[in-house]
């Protein structure tokens, strides 16, 4: 018998699924991965932009429109859920 993966709001598996949909092509994903992804993005942002709120909130502007393009990339990358889209925030 094969375990049965399920995938519950908030949690990383359920990240996790939402960045592999995303990756094939379900647009609709990327509301869930933001949903469950832009507190810690927010905080790397503006860690980077050194408190700029408005240039903390351009740059996951780019962010996402990058987590969106790169997601078929996610599955092959062997790296968790959040880290994956916390680097993608940190390359942006």
């Amino acid at each position: 018998m094969t375990p049965t993966r399920l995938s519950v709001p908030g949690t990383t598996d359920g990240l996790h699924d939402a960045l592999v949909r995303l990756g094939r092509g379900r647009r609709g994903e990327l509301g869930p991965v933001y949903d469950q992804t832009v507190t810690p993005a927010l905080r790397l942002a503006l860690a980077r932009t050194r408190g700029d709120r408005r240039a903390a909130e351009a740059l996951l502007v780019r962010a996402y429109a990058e987590v969106r393009r790169l997601a078929v990339e996610y599955p092959g990358s062997g790296i968790r859920a959040l880290p994956w889209v916390l680097a993608v925030v940190a390359r942006a």
